[in-house]
């Protein structure tokens, strides 16, 4: 009998416990669920596309905030359009990192969200950050500290390059006027990456966040000569 009895409690003890683990992922849902739907809600209004998730943009682009190696990592809530007639992906970028400190392993979630907007033309790397922050250590490979000579952008801003001349034409002195007037208008850091002109932030998908921080990039994109991409065209082949 109290075989019965100890084999019928932990028979319950098993039930509770696979119930309320259910219970969690549907209680865990239901803001997934919800926050999706509003921001296809928000897509609907404002002439954007979305998709929850897209695995394909995980490996997209290399360099920070990247993870350049086998992870966790996921692309959701993506959001596409085509403001002023370029091609605008923006998404939340996130993965999960573990370290053991000895007794305890702690894991630490990582949330990004990125926009991205298409260039005619592949270019080398150019980043341009605010001076004083923090940059990804080491610096992506080839990629060096680049002068352009002008004080005023130079104390407001540092360049790392593939392509020192490259970065100096396509920073010429119209746009980087347009950087130091715009303060904090123009979201730093920002990348020229190969296909695409893009940026970053610490935080999770905020649509309209991520269309002024589009719309800056389109507009610093219209600046720039268009002698820079067709002498990168003829340099390409």
């Amino acid at each position: 009998m109290d075989i019965v009895v100890v084999e019928a409690v932990v028979l319950g003890v098993l039930v509770l416990v696979a119930v309320a683990v259910v219970a969690s992922r549907v209680v865990g849902a239901v803001p997934e669920r919800k926050h999706c739907e509003r921001l296809a809600a928000w897509a609907r209004e404002h002439g954007w596309s979305y998709d929850r998730e897209r695995p394909e943009l995980v490996d997209r682009f290399e360099g920070d905030p990247f993870v350049e190696r086998r992870s966790n990592a996921r692309a959701r809530h993506v959001l596409c359009a085509r403001p002023g007639g370029r091609a605008v992906t923006a998404y939340e970028y996130s993965y999960a990192t573990s370290r053991h400190d000895g007794r305890d392993t702690v894991t630490t979630g990582h949330v990004h969200t990125v926009v991205a907007v298409a260039l005619p033309v592949p270019v080398p790397a150019v980043e341009v950050r605010a001076r004083g922050a923090a940059g990804p250590q080491p610096p992506a490979a080839g990629v060096r500290e680049a002068a352009v000579g002008d004080a005023a952008f130079d104390a407001a801003f540092t360049v790392a390059a593939a392509d020192e001349g490259f970065a100096r034409r396509v920073l010429d002195e119209g746009v980087r006027a347009h950087l130091v007037r715009a303060g904090g208008a123009v979201p730093v850091p920002f990348r020229f990456a190969s296909t695409h002109l893009l940026t970053w932030q610490d935080r999770a998908m905020d649509p309209g966040a991520a269309a002024q921080a589009a719309q800056a990039l389109v507009e610093l994109l219209e600046r720039v000569p268009a002698a820079v991409w067709g002498d990168q065209r003829d340099a390409v082949g």
